[in-house]
């Protein structure tokens, strides 16, 4: 009987001493590190959890739809992951940077909007930001921003944020497929001159 996608995901899982079976399982564990770091996207405990559970689910998807892919195809999809896990994080960085305001240190950053409610527009101008309005109305977004925007921004920095990680996931099972498939393949002798 040969080996399926399903026996050698639990193969990898189940090896503790492989690094390959602690990396995955690193990888999966790496947005909970958030709860700690709040690098992430507000907020920050639902959304480490949901990106794990994406991670998971990406990892369990490669290894039982692609498992039997041939190497080429696996080599395309793995340089595909890495680009659109670099574009990723690069996109995730700037959507933090640009979109969410930090209230004070220890405190969960605050998804801000792209348009400014009308009622406020006319109070905005050089000398009081819209950042101020925010500090101004207690870190409540939607009272300087439509409730739109701030919705659309906040599931675009979630989107970003999730897709990035399972880039990453896929693009480290996808490795670990092809450095497991060389592995056991047995190595060709060659005869020695004597």
């Amino acid at each position: 009987m040969g080996t399926t996608g399903l026996s050698e995901f639990k193969e990898v899982l189940a090896d503790f001493q492989q690094l390959g079976s602690l990396a995955l399982k690193g990888v999966v564990a790496a947005p909970l590190a958030d709860l700690w770091f709040r690098l992430g996207p507000p907020s920050v405990k639902s959304i480490a959890v949901l990106t794990s559970l994406m991670e998971f689910l990406a990892v369990v998807w490669v290894f039982q739809f692609w498992y039997n892919l041939a190497e080429q195809k696996l080599n395309i999809r793995m340089k595909l992951a890495l680009c659109f896990f670099v574009l990723g994080l690069v996109s995730s960085l700037v959507l933090l940077s640009r979109f969410t305001v930090s209230p004070g240190e220890g405190r969960e950053r605050v998804v801000v909007g792209w348009s400014i409610r009308p009622d406020v527009k006319p109070l905005i101008d050089s000398s009081y930001t819209a950042e101020q309005a925010l500090r101004d109305s207690e870190y409540d977004p939607d009272k300087v921003w439509t409730k739109e925007s701030v919705l659309v921004v906040r599931t675009s920095i979630t989107i970003v944020w999730i897709a990035t990680f399972v880039c990453l996931a896929v693009y480290l099972t996808v490795f670990l497929i092809l450095q497991r498939r060389r592995s056991s393949v047995p190595m060709v002798q060659t005869a020695s001159p004597q």
